[in-house]
């Protein structure tokens, strides 16, 4: 059983022990970090470093991986139990895989993970030649999988420390070395290659669900009493020009009085760039879900309660549903704090 638990067997040559080391390193904390804690605590880029300590995130899968499982059609007993499961698998295989203990069974179900993501949630899902990440990711952890620990993980030493390893399975065939430097640089070269990728874009054509009237509300945090305050709200949103939309808001309040509220949003010609209210706002990230729904996240500097700060905007967007949640990170501050959220519905 502990044979079959820590099995790790050295490579031919120190340089491919290193090699296999570094690859396992990347691999295992680029998942768990990027992928299993990122969910975990809702972060939107690890740079977030605020969100990182325990305690200060609820440390659950957030709503759109939840949907995403259960469109897959992983709903019983409930999809936010193989939501779960799925983000601390990440978090915690990630970890192990790069630490090297049980790292055959954690590449096993990281292996798995992302062959449902590859082939099952990929629209167009391409066995060997395809070039996206997630089937990229499958095979390192396949790999990862099939080789093991390697001579510098925690399965080895746990072996030779027991004196359980056996002198005829001491080296594993050049052949598997050469195979475990050929994927680090191919890992290494999709990583460049994403590095030198174009930014992400939005087109006009992608928020005009946006110009139509909607029901919902508006929440925000009231500086003074410190207290989140909520008001019944309408928008109607416009198409002011090509590349312009205008939102107009009537917010109900306590009292009975209606107020209004204005902001212009202009949309840069290459797409990179809405200047919303303006503060001009980078898009820093473009996700499309299952279900059509439209997820981008934008950033830039601006001003909030007459200081200065980094302000991020997380906007979804469908037919049926709009909401903007906005995100501010005055300087100094620790991390952000949400400063409002609207939630439309048709």
């Amino acid at each position: 059983m502990k044979k079959l638990l820590f099995n790790a067997h050295p490579f031919s040559s120190r340089f491919a022990d290193i090699t296999w080391l570094l690859f396992r390193l990347h691999l295992g904390l680029s998942i768990a970090v990027g992928a299993g804690w990122s969910k975990l605590v809702h972060l939107t880029t690890t740079h977030e470093a605020a969100k990182l300590a325990v305690g200060t995130a609820p440390l659950a899968p957030p709503d759109w991986f939840v949907q995403q499982v259960a469109n897959l059609g992983f709903t019983y007993p409930s999809p936010y139990s193989w939501a779960w499961l799925a983000a601390w698998g990440e978090c915690v295989g990630g970890l192990l895989v790069a630490v090297g203990l049980l790292t055959r069974w954690n590449g096993l179900q990281l292996a798995f993970q992302f062959l449902i993501i590859a082939f099952l949630w990929y629209k167009e899902p391409e066995l060997l030649v395809g070039m996206y990440y997630q089937q990229l990711l499958f095979w390192a952890f396949a790999l990862t999988a099939a080789v093991g620990g390697g001579r510098y993980s925690l399965d080895y030493w746990m072996l030779q420390k027991r004196g359980s390893l056996l002198p005829d399975t001491r080296l594993v065939s050049t052949v598997q070395a050469r195979m475990a430097t050929v994927l680090l640089l191919l890992v290494a070269g999709s990583v460049a290659a994403h590095s030198l990728a174009a930014p992400a874009t939005v087109t006009m054509q992608e928020l005009k669900a946006i110009a139509q009237q909607w029901n919902g509300s508006l929440t925000y945090l009231d500086y003074k009493s410190q207290r989140a305050v909520t008001l019944v709200t309408v928008l109607n949103g416009m198409q002011s020009a090509p590349q312009e939309l205008v939102l107009n808001f009537v917010y109900q309040e306590p009292n009975g009085k209606q107020v209004k509220g204005y902001d212009k949003v202009q949309l840069s010609t290459d797409g990179t760039q809405l200047v919303w209210d303006g503060v001009p706002l980078q898009v820093s990230n473009k996700t499309r879900l299952p279900d059509k729904t439209l997820q981008l996240v934008l950033e830039g500097r601006g001003e909030d309660n007459q200081k200065s700060c980094l302000i991020k905007r997380t906007l979804s967007l469908n037919d049926h549903q709009f909401s903007v949640v906005k995100e501010v990170k005055c300087d100094n501050a620790p991390g952000f704090i949400t400063r409002n959220k609207y939630q439309f519905q048709r």
